[in-house]
């Protein structure tokens, strides 16, 4: 009977053995995965382009800036930037977005019944669909629809010389950011952040005025075709401006780049140009606003 019971009890005892030596076997393996994945995330966090983004928060942005040379928009969501015209053709100081347009944002003038949706297709729907894209660059949205969106916020579009006043053309500015080489801490160029990066994320990328992404991310829709008078400024003759929106002239210019285009397409002196009734992935823009 005795031998019966120490029997049972090595057996138990061998058992309760093998349990922990099990129960620590996993717990080891568990420990080691969780490390390793640990290790694996933080070398591609490292090593990734994404740990340079930085949220735009307006409130956080107006810090970096002179009190008089900002003001709130008027959902407060993006600030706008006051731009001198610099004794330039620009005859008039003017306030220009911090940012570019952004999906919500086109989202709620649509909501107003002000625009059109955008042409977001099959693919790219989930961009325009989903809230967690919400703070992207609004693409697909043709050079009209643009125009349109600006006149419902009381704007326009800028024209080019606007546009490159932002960026630091009268100071010969060679990039928004100056004169320093691009890099992915200041613009989403070249496919290095394989898509659309959130309006304002790279303010190293800032103008001298504190104006984000004019470099990169998204190419952005001008006023212009090519004629001179608008170069003017914002307020050019109503004729002018008129014959402008209403041309039949199939191009149109737009500035900065894309996040697939090369660094060149960056400088303040260069410019693309595109059919203003072909919304696409890469097009995106930004309104201005007169001083008074």
């Amino acid at each position: 009977m005795q031998s019966k019971i120490y029997w049972i009890l090595c057996i138990d005892l061998s058992q309760m053995m093998k349990k922990k030596i099990t129960d620590r076997i996993t717990t080891l393996s568990f420990l080691f995965f969780a490390a390793a994945l640990l290790l694996f995330f933080g070398v591609m966090i490292k090593t990734s382009p994404y740990r340079l983004l930085r949220p735009y928060i307006p409130w956080i942005a107006a810090r970096q800036l002179d009190s008089t040379t900002y003001r709130f928009s008027d959902d407060r969501s993006h600030l706008e930037i006051k731009i001198p015209a610099a004794g330039t053709v620009v005859q008039e100081d003017f306030w220009i977005d911090q940012i570019p347009v952004t999906i919500k944002a086109y989202h709620q003038c649509v909501a107003d019944g002000n625009c059109n949706p955008a042409h977001y297709r099959n693919y790219f729907l989930k961009y325009y669909n989903s809230p967690i894209y919400q703070w992207l660059p609004v693409t697909f949205v043709s050079w009209k629809e643009a125009l349109i969106f600006c006149e419902a916020q009381g704007g326009r579009l800028p024209t080019e010389m606007q546009w490159n006043l932002a960026a630091g053309y009268a100071q010969k500015d060679l990039y928004p950011w100056g004169n320093s080489e691009p890099s992915i801490d200041k613009a989403n160029y070249d496919g290095y952040y394989q898509g659309l990066t959130p309006a304002g994320w790279l303010p190293n990328g800032a103008s001298r005025f504190g104006v984000l992404d004019l470099g990169g991310n998204v190419r952005e829709w001008t006023l212009d075709f090519l004629i001179r008078e608008t170069y003017i400024d914002i307020r050019i003759p109503e004729k002018i401006y008129q014959d402008a929106i209403l041309s039949d002239v199939a191009d149109r210019i737009l500035k900065g780049g894309s996040s697939s285009d090369f660094p060149q397409t960056m400088e303040v002196r260069n410019h693309l140009w595109h059919g203003q009734n072909s919304p696409g992935f890469n097009r995106g823009f930004r309104c201005v606003y007169p001083i008074n």
